[in-house]
């Protein structure tokens, strides 16, 4: 918080005397955001740590319901540039994927799939490639729900450097 300086910081009710919350611009842009990223990444705040509402964005879906709208208002306002097809079609992928996760529930074993937005969201990201695969018109609902479940399980299995 340091490196952004007090006038970013907001006091909010239900907090604790001296904790804050950090604030943002009137378009709804992070003060921290700058046009190469973050500026303060690696000395994020554990919000920023814990959650990041780019995923509904890219999976083309709310936060929530009427108790989210303000993280409503901030993934609507996503907007994201593909500097290539391979990147285009990867955000359609992820949006097919969390189409399906969706409308096929029933496709997933024991009719378990994620029904939170946090949950649809986030299997879609770890599954997307599933919906890179041009196999999928010849694979049923449930084939391609255990080809999701495989592709998270192996995200899962992936430890960053």
């Amino acid at each position: 918080m340091a490196a952004l300086g007090e006038r970013w910081l907001l006091e909010a009710p239900g907090l604790q005397p001296g904790e804050s919350l950090l604030g943002f611009h009137a378009n709804g842009h992070c003060p921290a955001l700058e046009p190469t990223g973050c500026s303060i990444y690696a000395r994020r705040p554990v919000t920023c740590r814990d959650y990041d509402c780019r995923v509904f964005a890219a999976a083309d879906i709310d936060a929530g319901g009427a108790d989210k709208t303000v993280i409503n208002a901030r993934v609507r306002s996503w907007r994201f540039e593909h500097e290539t097809v391979h990147a285009l079609e990867t955000q359609a992928a992820v949006r097919a994927a969390a189409t399906f996760i969706r409308s096929q529930r029933e496709a997933f074993p024991g009719g378990r799939a994620p029904t939170s937005p946090t949950g649809i969201a986030v299997l879609a990201l770890k599954a997307y490639g599933v919906f890179l695969e041009p196999v999928n018109e010849q694979r049923s609902s449930e084939e391609i729900a255990r080809a999701m479940i495989e592709a998270s399980r192996r995200f899962d299995l992936v430890r960053p450097a």
